[in-house]
């Protein structure tokens, strides 16, 4: 499941995902992403606002990337276990800027 999110509002906007996925669920990933990267000025994990964060195990990877012009864009994505993650990251967060700027 692929998910764009508003950190500013804390919402889901858009998703990709072969399976529907129930409100709930995406207020879960939008939250975990909040706690990973932060929102706002407002840091939860370490001092800096992140930029990448990755939760592994062995039901699969959650990764969760920040736009690097617009820091409240964020792509939350959950993958398969086996994933390239750095193959993955540089893709999608290829993707995410580009949709980001709007190009």
């Amino acid at each position: 499941m692929l998910a764009f999110a508003d950190l500013s509002t804390q919402m889901i906007l858009v998703t990709d995902t072969a399976a529907n996925a129930p409100r709930e669920t995406l207020d879960r990933l939008c939250n975990e992403a909040v706690m990973m990267l932060g929102a706002g000025r407002k840091v939860v994990l370490g001092e800096e606002p992140s930029t990448t964060a990755l939760v592994a195990n062995s039901k699969g990877v959650r990764v969760f990337l920040r736009a690097a012009d617009e820091p409240n864009d964020v792509l939350c994505c959950v993958c398969a276990p086996e994933l390239d993650v750095e193959a993955f990251v540089a893709d999608a967060r290829e993707r995410l800027n580009r949709i980001s700027s709007g190009a």
